[in-house]
């Protein structure tokens, strides 16, 4: 399986509140694109992640796999559709054992190359940078180091990070 011509860099950490991080995102000029309530359902795969999303701003099918590297991760895309048709969507169901759901309420920010969100699921709240690359724009170092660079701007400690991916790291 060749991964899609597409690079991300990925941080994940839990906070207490929003408050201070949507204050420092609003500083910085993002634009919030909305609060989404996602449904994450995950597929058996024998190679990473294989995720229908279903959500109010986001519809999407996405096959990826993410990579850790010391202290961040990157992730290798293998299919991504974005509104896919009903037909691609009992497809999958039918070619694929349900292995779980994630539900959460997601608020999306747009600053540059950097996707932000802030996610609630039950009673923890966690703060994810994808750093996105689409163009071949940037090297690796760069991308990551531009992720690593808005991580310190929004003033996310070491401490508070967790592994990416609510439904294998527990946290659903």
């Amino acid at each position: 399986m060749t991964p899609l011509p597409y690079q991300d860099f990925t941080i994940k950490a839990r906070v207490k509140s929003f408050a201070r991080i949507t204050h420092l995102l609003q500083q910085l000029g993002a634009t919030c694109l909305g609060t989404d309530l996602q449904t994450d359902t995950y597929f058996a795969t024998d190679k990473g992640k294989l995720k229908l999303r279903v959500g109010t701003i986001e519809h999407l099918i996405t096959h990826y796999q993410r990579v850790h590297e010391a202290g961040i991760e990157k992730t290798l895309v293998y299919r991504y559709d974005l509104n896919p048709s009903p037909e691609e969507v009992a497809a999958l169901h039918r070619q694929f054992a349900v292995l779980g759901q994630v539900k959460k309420e997601r608020t999306i920010y747009l600053l540059g190359i950097h996707k932000i969100h802030l996610d609630r699921l039950e009673e923890d709240c966690f703060i994810e940078i994808e750093s996105i690359d689409r163009h071949a724009a940037y090297t690796s170092q760069q991308l990551k180091a531009l992720c690593f660079d808005m991580k310190e701007k929004l003033e996310i400690a070491d401490a508070n990070l967790v592994p990416t991916g609510y439904f294998n790291a527990g946290l659903n």
